[in-house]
């Protein structure tokens, strides 16, 4: 695997985050009040199976933006799922509720990576069995993590959202970001010769998207990256683009959309409203398909069918090396609130992990 920088802390004694006296019947996990401050709960109860699910024992889990956003109340949990922070871990199989056992193959002792919608920064998670894939052999449980929320959010907007066709040329905003890599390494994965854009704020991610494969680096702090692909496509513009910054990106994203293309909005962390009064005519005169996603909140019939196409079109790759889970740093359960800092600072190229 490529680990770009791997940061292990060591604990004081002192630290707000170490936990207290444990009961034998309780977990750790990590809790947040209502100004956001993390701490750990070591008598967390264990999650309780609901039908068709499975218990995991957490190894790692990803830290992602939605995790930063819910942890200051501006990320409501989906109806039914835990108010625990994390969407995607990596483990063992701990128990496997009866009805689960008869509609899927896992067992106790599988190492798995999961797809959940809540409950993953915690020693036990519990998650329904569709939203599970085994780890490849060889792979750790650190880059496991670093596979289900990333690459199953680039696959959904690349495939179901973007209809991404061989031939196409993309833009990928937030290029260093964890689902910008992998959306990278799945574009190259669908056709090698597909040119990709991509932006980003420092050379070393640019310089690190471009070793994965992508072809025109844009720091969007000093490049306007409109102009940079109006000049690389002769005005043409790019089939597909992938967007997660929103209002700031509009018109320059409408600039740099082809005929008949699909922008793909996935966040909006530069804000949901422009400055400017929103000029819907360049989407009639380009054909332009506009579609926002979002994964945690979707359907269990939806997350199940994805994981299922994605499992049995992509992980294959994993164990070629055709792809592969980009780790930034890991850290311990203990660290959350410095691992969600690094992520808020930007500093990640690639998945932040916490080790449990």
């Amino acid at each position: 695997h490529f680990l770009v920088a791997r940061r292990l802390f060591s604990l004081h004694p002192c630290s707000p985050l170490q936990p207290s006296r444990r009961f034998l019947s309780a977990m750790r996990s990590v809790v947040y009040d209502s100004a956001g401050s993390m701490s750990i709960d070591a008598n967390s109860p264990r999650p309780v199976l609901r039908s068709a699910e499975l218990l995991i024992k957490v190894k790692a889990c990803g830290v992602n933006r939605l995790d930063l956003l819910q942890r200051v109340g501006k990320y409501p949990v989906p109806v039914g799922e835990s108010s625990t922070l994390g969407v995607e871990v990596a483990g063992v199989v701990e128990e496997v509720d009866p009805e689960a056992q008869s509609k899927c193959s896992f067992k106790p002792g599988d190492r798995v990576c999961a797809l959940v919608g809540g409950g993953g920064y915690a020693e036990f998670c519990a998650t329904p069995y569709q939203t599970c894939m085994k780890i490849p052999e060889g792979m750790s449980f650190t880059d496991a993590a670093a596979v289900p929320e990333a690459f199953l959010t680039a696959y959904s907007a690349l495939y179901l959202s973007a209809g991404l066709q061989p031939g196409n040329s993309v833009l990928i905003h937030a290029a260093g970001s964890g689902v910008g890599v992998a959306l990278i390494q799945l574009v190259k994965l669908n056709d090698p010769n597909s040119t990709i854009f991509g932006t980003a704020g420092s050379e070393e991610k640019l310089s690190f998207c471009r070793e994965l494969g992508a072809h025109h680096l844009i720091n969007y702090k000093t490049q306007n990256f409109a102009e940079e692909v109006a000049s690389a496509t002769h005005n043409k513009g790019v089939d597909v683009i992938i967007d997660f910054v929103g209002a700031p990106y509009w018109e320059k994203n409408l600039a740099s959309i082809a005929l008949d293309g699909n922008i793909v909005l996935l966040g909006l962390l530069g804000g949901a409203m422009t400055e400017k009064g929103l000029n819907m005519g360049m989407l009639l005169r380009k054909r332009v398909r506009l579609t926002g996603s979002t994964l945690r909140s979707r359907s269990l019939d939806f997350k199940g069918r994805l994981v299922s196409e994605f499992a049995d079109k992509c992980m294959a790759a994993f164990s070629s090396g055709a792809i592969r889970p980009i780790v930034d740093s890991v850290y311990s359960l203990e660290e959350a609130t410095a691992a969600h800092a690094h992520v808020q600072a930007n500093k990640n190229t690639g998945k932040v992990i916490l080790s449990v």
